[in-house]
């Protein structure tokens, strides 16, 4: 392998906005994070970690600069205009070049945003928690950009055939946008517990806040073991990063 693995919207954003998802495969770490973790909170060793970084930012600009976070599953959101400390959110925004927001996922819902411009950037990490508290919708209402001059992709995260969940968390999702997204859930083998739908929950709240393109990688990262970590599927185990920056001047 030349470097690690890499997966690339597919969208409509401008060419020199930049993004990717990396997965599992082109790394240093050993069992339960083989290969390519980019978490320094999972129990992996720092040297790994260390060496998985370099390996990343090898594939970019040695002058782009990295934002990482300490993700709560809540719904705050930052604007940045240089990278620091990692900050206790689950959204980044940036207007600025060469700036890398990064998200770090292992099932949860890697959600990217772009001006048609290519002037501004946004990154969200949305798992249930999240979607619920309105973490999208903070994010778009923080950008400078009409939302129909947004475009939106969803990376890989886990799918409804494996994202079991109890009545609780379908009627907080539920409830949370007046009963519109009854249809992202369907009755589990167990009649206890649904099966809950991350890209159709995630699409449903983008179009209604009137972002008309958006794509998704529409994959599973349960399912997918080869390529992809899931906290679900092993529990203790390593995280992929997602990022996004702006690479050249705003068209």
């Amino acid at each position: 392998m030349l470097g690690p693995d890499q997966i690339i919207p597919d969208w409509n954003a401008p060419r020199h906005v930049k993004a990717l998802v990396t997965t599992r495969e082109g790394g240093v770490s050993l069992p339960p994070f083989e290969s390519f973790n980019l978490a320094d909170h999972v129990g992996d060793s720092s040297r790994a970690i260390s060496q998985n970084r370099k390996r990343l930012q090898a594939m970019f600009p040695n002058t782009l600069v990295w934002q990482w976070l300490n993700q709560v599953h809540g719904a705050a959101v930052a604007e940045i205009e240089a990278a620091g400390e990692p900050l206790s959110v689950d959204g980044l925004i940036t207007r600025n070049e060469g700036v890398a927001c990064c998200v770090l996922t292992a099932d949860c819902l890697p959600v990217f945003l772009a001006s048609n411009r290519g002037n501004e950037v946004a990154i969200v990490h949305a798992g249930w928690r999240g979607l619920v508290a309105g973490i999208i919708e903070n994010t778009v209402h923080k950008m400078r950009s009409p939302a129909n001059e947004l475009v939106a992709w969803l990376g890989p995260s886990i799918g409804p055939c494996h994202f079991e969940v109890g009545e609780e968390v379908r009627t907080q999702v539920i409830d949370s946008e007046g009963g519109a997204l009854a249809g992202c859930f369907a009755i589990a083998r167990n009649e206890r517990k649904y099966m809950a739908d991350l890209y159709g929950i995630a699409t449903h709240k983008l179009l209604q806040l009137g972002i008309t393109s958006v794509t998704a990688h529409d994959s599973c990262t349960y399912c997918d073991a080869d390529r992809f970590f899931s906290y679900r599927r092993d529990g203790k185990t390593g995280r992929m990063a997602c990022l996004i920056y702006i690479d050249g001047p705003a068209l």
